[in-house]
């Protein structure tokens, strides 16, 4: 009799569960990476574990760029001139309390001309900026639209130079690194103000809020947005930096609060209300840098091939992996929601690093020179 009981009770958990569907079962982070090999134009979609899902021909070897969504990749092919909308395979359907998630092949949406070596990009939430450094232009996408209307508007500086470009709300911020300055323009092209400081050899920038940043030769070039225009301010380099230590590279993240930059063998810290950086020293030159989602914390890949956790409030480094060979070049750092990816393309493998478990979890043989990550991630339901 107790066993009917339980057969019972059992036979009706399951009813249970299907009459609520198989939410329980499938709601989730789901994952994909994609791959670009440093010489050849060949771009790799992998699942989690290794394997390949697609493999496309592109114009010319890319760099990979992940979007705001989850759901695309950009490439962006300098020697080609093209820029490409890698689609992963997650469709999303939106149900008012989830999301389902429907998978399928991944395709290339789109590749487009968009002008001349484009390089630099910037993403915010609802909008991609391409600059392209043989004319000056740039290219604005709607990422709201991404998949229906891949046309973008054109912004046109009047020069070439090898540029850098932040979106503060509906203005542009445009700097040049042979100009050393940055100017503001609308969405719609129309150019509003030049700023009167200068930002010698000018590469790199981020935005927190109503602040952007700028990497300069001989410190950061901070912007913000003071009412109807824009106020520049200057922070130096430390006093007694080593000699050719500039910030060229610069990530920020609203939960950390603060810009951070690389710094010759270490890592530079601004906040934008204390008008100093603070340099965190590293065991070798940071490669790759970058917060994870949530803005927890801060992963460095170094060059001798260690992979670091920095902690971005106490400013200093609170683990360390060996992960790669060590390289020359920087090789593409994929961060997704409690892992990262990292490229070794002396090896041919890319590296799974499992961020809660602080642990190299696997080793996947992709072959050929892997350089470029990004990493489509989504959240919701499949059934």
């Amino acid at each position: 009799m107790r066993g009917r009981k339980v057969a019972f009770a059992a036979v009706l958990a399951l009813g249970l569960a299907l009459a609520q569907g198989e939410h329980a079962h499938g709601e989730g982070l789901f994952r994909r990476l994609a791959v670009a090999d440093g010489k050849e134009p060949l771009v790799r979609v992998m699942s989690e574990d290794g394997k390949e899902l697609g493999r496309f021909t592109v114009p010319s070897p890319a760099r990979l760029y992940p979007l705001p969504g989850g759901q695309y990749v950009l490439a962006v092919h300098r020697d080609a001139g093209a820029v490409s909308f890698l689609f992963g395979g997650f469709r999303l359907e939106d149900h008012g309390d989830h999301r389902d998630v429907k998978e399928e092949n991944p395709y290339v949406a789109a590749t487009l001309r968009t002008g001349p070596k484009p390089t630099h990009i910037f993403a915010n939430e609802d909008t991609l900026a391409v600059f392209h450094d043989g004319d000056g232009t740039l290219a604005l996408f709607d990422l709201r639209r991404l998949g229906l209307d891949f046309t973008p508007g054109l912004i046109a500086t009047g020069r070439a130079d090898h540029g850098a470009v932040a979106l503060l709300g509906e203005a542009v911020l445009v700097g040049g690194l042979e100009s050393g300055r940055v100017e503001v323009y609308t969405r719609e092209g129309r150019r509003v103000l030049p700023l009167p400081q200068t930002c010698p050899r000018l590469h790199g920038e981020a935005v927190l809020g109503e602040v952007a940043a700028f990497g300069c030769l001989d410190g950061v070039l901070l912007v913000e947005r003071r009412g109807q225009g824009f106020m520049g301010r200057k922070v130096a380099n430390p006093p007694g930096s080593p000699e050719g230590a500039r910030v060229g590279t610069l990530v920020a993240h609203p939960r950390a609060g603060v810009f951070v930059g690389n710094f010759g063998q270490g890592l530079a810290f601004l906040k934008p209300g204390e008008g100093r950086m603070e340099v965190l020293p590293l065991p070798a030159r940071p490669l790759r840098f970058g917060f994870g989602p949530e803005g927890e914390a801060l992963y460095v890949l170094t060059a001798d091939g260690q992979f670091h956790k920095v902690d971005p409030v106490a400013r200093r480094v609170v683990g360390s992996l060996e992960a790669t060979s060590p390289l020359d070049t920087a090789p593409g750092l994929a961060l997704g929601h409690g892992v990262a990816y990292l490229a070794d393309p002396v090896r041919g493998e890319v590296v799974r690093v499992d961020l809660e478990e602080w642990k190299v979890a696997a080793r996947l043989k992709v072959g050929g020179m892997p350089l470029g990550l990004a990493l489509f991630e989504v959240e919701g339901v499949k059934h």
